[in-house]
C-alpha cells in the first residue's frame, strides 16, 4: 500500500504546494463558493494521480460522462484510456439531480454503494449537492464515520462542498472529521480575478506544503499555478 497517492505530472508544481499528493488515509475537503476553483482542483489531482499509476472513482452532480470527459480533454488532462481501462470510474448524479426533486435517499444509496469505495481515491464532487435533503447532524457524523471506516483501509476520500448548502452544524461536524481542509475563493490581483486555495488545515502532511496557492485555469494547460505571491 502506498503511503502518499502522487499527483505530480511534468511541467506542473501543483503537486509541491499539497505535499506531494493525497497521504494514505486522507479525509479532504475543499470548500468554497460557486466557480471558485474547486472542481478544478480535484480534476487536476485525477489526472496527476491516473499518471502515477493510482485508481480512481469519481462522482460528480454537475456533469454527465460525456461533459467530464470533454471537460477534461479541454484542460489537456485526456483521460479516455483511464476510463476505457477502468483505472477510472465515473459516476454521473447530475440527470438525477437536474431534475431539482428534492430526493432524500442519497445519503443511504452512497454509503450502500460499495463499489464506488473499491478505488485507492475517491472523489465526491460535490458532497454538499448530493446530500442537501438528507443530511442532518447525526446523519453527518455517521457518513464520516463510513469515511472514517473507508480511509482506515489506507484509501484517500476527496470531497467539495459549496458554502451555505449545508447547515453550519454539519458543516462543522466534516470539517473536525476531516484530515485535510482547503478553502477556495476568487480574489482581485490587480486588474486580473485569480483563485486562491487555502489550506486551513493538514493533519497527515508527509512534507511540506504551501498554505496559500493562487492558480488560474488555462484552456489545454489545466490547472496553473501563479508565480507572484500572494499578497
Amino acid at each position: 500500500m502506498a503511503s502518499l497517492y502522487s499527483v505530480q505530472i511534468q511541467n506542473d508544481e501543483f503537486h509541491k504546494k499539497i505535499g506531494g499528493g493525497l497521504p494514505a488515509g486522507t479525509i479532504a475537503l475543499i470548500k468554497g463558493e460557486h466557480g471558485s476553483g474547486k472542481s478544478v482542483i480535484c480534476q487536476r489531482m485525477v489526472y496527476g494521480l491516473l499518471n502515477n499509476g493510482v485508481t480512481v472513482s469519481y462522482i460528480s452532480t454537475q456533469l454527465t460522462t460525456t461533459d467530464f470527459i470533454k471537460q477534461m480533454v479541454s484542460l489537456g488532462y485526456n483521460i479516455i484510456r483511464n476510463i476505457i481501462s477502468s483505472q477510472l470510474k465515473f459516476f454521473p448524479v447530475y440527470p438525477l439531480i437536474s431534475e431539482n426533486k428534492e430526493r432524500d435517499d442519497y445519503l443511504s444509496r452512497l454509503i450502500s454503494s460499495r463499489h464506488i469505495f473499491e478505488t485507492e481515491v475517491i472523489f465526491i464532487d460535490s458532497l454538499s449537492s448530493l446530500i442537501k435533503f438528507d443530511i442532518d447532524e447525526k446523519s453527518s457524523i455517521d457518513l464520516m464515520g463510513f469515511f472514517k471506516r473507508i480511509s482506515a483501509t489506507g484509501k484517500a476520500i476527496v470531497l467539495t462542498a459549496t458554502e451555505n448548502e449545508l447547515d453550519q452544524n454539519t458543516m462543522n461536524e466534516i470539517e473536525s472529521a476531516v484530515s485535510l481542509l482547503i478553502e477556495t475563493s476568487t480574489k482581485k490581483f490587480g486588474a486580473d480575478l485569480k483563485n486562491l486555495m487555502m489550506i486551513k488545515k493538514y493533519n497527515f502532511a508527509l512534507s511540506q506544503y504551501a498554505k496559500q496557492t493562487a492558480f488560474r485555469v488555462e484552456p489545454k494547460i489545466g490547472l496553473v499555478v501563479e508565480i507572484a505571491a500572494v499578497a
